[in-house]
């Protein structure tokens, strides 16, 4: 079929008077300074997306016969209920979507077009969420809570970890720093303050890809054998602390949105890199776990079949939905992980 449709049947601070989630945070910075990711569609993608992912001509050009028709028409309807993302088609079409970068075969989309629209419809719906109180203030909560027991699991104290996430909380909620940060995070690429650009793309799925590809200092410790396990541990957490030194004397703020990001990488990034690339064991595969139930969620929310792209409230409810069901997953995997070692 031209449309494949897909075989699914299927976080760190928030506040509510955070200026990264304040009502106009879909507007994208890009108005003031132009995109070169969102405006490097093709004409042809441009054509193909009046219809995303193709049009119900094409698809029913590749039907072998009126039976597998019928089918396709049933579930093609679904597709045409999706009236936010065909405003989103709209508005690449008109304006261009900027994005700092395209992950169209992560979650799994069909076309950059497909991706950078969806991407619209969640900045839309996640602004929305965080106008909820209930809403913001359980994510607030999951990412103490989450990261702070992920940490303990690691047999390392949370306390400092807790410490930075408060004052990452306190310092969001000053509005006269939405200036500073506008300026931090436009600097790094960033296209849009909303929790789907700053949270998810720039810190999460970056960490992954970082701790994936970690520098030649690093891989040379966790290479060495002829130290014990411990040492090398000890050892990786010292070179983590001396690069992102490294990184904070190149600030423009000392004590800006990147300051207080990196005070909390400290406490968080040895344990993923050890997590990640140290012995085989329960916090390796718990690690993964992590991971593999973050890019599951964002497969989900990008996912016709699995969240609602028709209203923005619908999406945002569909959304909140989504992260609670992972981290209930990620709650019992360290529940029984941290059971079976007692």
């Amino acid at each position: 079929m031209g449309y494949q449709i897909q075989n699914h049947a299927e976080l760190l601070f928030i506040d509510q008077h955070s200026v990264l989630f304040r009502d106009g945070s879909q507007e994208s910075l890009e108005s003031r300074h132009p995109s070169n990711i969102g405006l490097r569609i093709s004409g042809k993608e441009k054509a193909e997306a009046a219809s995303s992912p193709e049009s119900f001509e094409s698809a029913r050009d590749g039907v072998a016969d009126l039976r597998e028709f019928e089918e396709f028409s049933e579930l093609f309807p679904h597709f045409e209920k999706q009236k936010l993302y065909h405003t989103a088609l709209k508005q690449h079409e008109d304006k261009g979507i900027p994005c700092r970068r395209l992950h169209t075969e992560l979650v799994k989309c069909g076309s950059d077009v497909e991706y950078l629209a969806k991407v619209h419809c969640l900045r839309q719906a996640y602004t929305k969420l965080f106008s909820i109180p209930t809403a913001m203030d359980w994510i607030a909560d999951i990412g103490r809570q989450l990261i702070s027991d992920l940490i303990i699991y690691a047999d390392r104290d949370p306390k400092d970890y807790l410490t930075h996430y408060e004052r990452m909380l306190e310092f969001l909620q000053d509005p006269s720093n939405g200036g500073m940060i506008e300026e931090e995070l436009f600097n790094r690429g960033v296209k849009c303050i909303n929790f789907y650009d700053v949270l998810i793309d720039f810190i999460l799925l970056d960490a992954f890809e970082e701790v994936e590809k970690p520098p030649s200092s690093i891989k040379a410790i966790l290479q060495n054998r002829w130290i014990s396990a411990s040492f090398r541990e000890t050892a990786v957490g010292t070179a983590v602390w001396s690069m992102l030194m490294g990184k904070r004397q190149m600030l423009k703020y000392d004590k800006g949105f990147l300051a207080h990001f990196y005070s909390i990488s400290e406490q968080i990034t040895p344990v993923l890199v050890w997590g990640f690339l140290g012995p085989e064991g329960s916090l390796r595969s718990t690690c993964q776990f992590f991971k593999d139930q973050v890019i599951e969620f964002l497969v989900d929310i990008f996912n016709f079949f699995k969240v609602r792209y028709t209203t923005v409230d619908n999406l945002a409810e569909d959304i909140l939905r989504e992260m609670k069901v992972r981290v209930e997953n990620i709650n019992q995997r360290l529940s029984l992980e941290g059971a079976s070692q007692m």
